[in-house]
């Protein structure tokens, strides 16, 4: 059976769908027309995004991967196995674990602020349930970038930030999120991880090697005699050559 094409909304009634876009804190100070112009660009990129993918196959496999970061699930997993399995960069695993749990405290503290309403669209509605109906900004997308920016250079880079933008888009797919939940969401846990990084490097003694057993590494043995023994043995010599041999 063909699917029925989705009606097409009158910019009237885009408008009324966007009231819920426009609440948030920063919103309130955006009024007329440039409010109005943000609200329908937020929901026309959300549209585009939930418009692919919709397969009933590929969304149950984009609802199983979003569910692995609720809370930040997927990351705080991957970074509790390098601190259990990793002992060389122990120090350095938890201080990614430590970005991704403020970033999601961060994002959290945010969303309690703006208190902006999840999107309600008539002809599309949400996929998954949400533990709360607050949508700016996205802790998923946050808790993702905060741990791609902080285990950078303990795994790859690439795959690491792949793997983050998925999670933040599939909260747009399933219908939970804006586009600018998102951006703001990634921005908030980059610069988080980037701090919390920053901040444990400097909490990590000079000369200690993160994570290794043992305590700091002792710096390499200088080649060549000790300090002092040449010139001992050269004025010993010089001593001999003139005594002379005793006859």
């Amino acid at each position: 059976m063909a699917r029925r094409p989705r009606p097409m909304l009158t910019d009237r009634e885009l408008r009324r769908e966007a009231i819920d876009a426009r609440r948030s804190l920063a919103a309130r100070a955006l009024h007329g027309p440039f409010g109005r112009m943000f609200a329908k660009a937020d929901l026309a990129g959300m549209r585009l995004i939930r418009s692919t993918a919709r397969s009933p196959r590929a969304t149950d496999a984009i609802v199983r991967f979003s569910r692995t970061g609720e809370h930040g699930a997927l990351w705080l997993a991957i970074g509790g196995a390098g601190v259990a399995l990793d002992g060389r960069r122990r120090e350095r695993w938890a201080i990614g674990v430590a970005a991704v749990a403020a970033a999601y405290v961060a994002n959290t503290t945010v969303k309690q602020v703006a208190r902006r309403p999840r999107p309600q669209l008539r002809d599309l509605p949400p996929l998954v349930p949400t533990p709360t109906q607050l949508s700016f900004p996205s802790s998923h997308a946050a808790s993702s970038f905060a741990a791609a920016t902080a285990y950078s250079g303990l795994l790859p880079r690439g795959p690491l930030f792949a793997t983050a933008g998925a999670m933040a888009l599939s909260r747009v797919h399933l219908g939970v999120h804006y586009p600018t939940d998102i951006l703001v969401g990634a921005t908030l846990g980059a610069v988080t991880g980037r701090l919390v990084r920053g901040l444990g490097s400097l909490i990590v003694a000079p000369g200690h090697e993160p994570g290794a057993r043992g305590g700091p590494i002792p710096p390499p043995a200088a080649a060549g005699p000790a300090p002092g023994a040449g010139a001992s043995a050269t004025g010993a010599q010089d001593s001999t050559t003139t005594e002379g041999p005793t006859r």
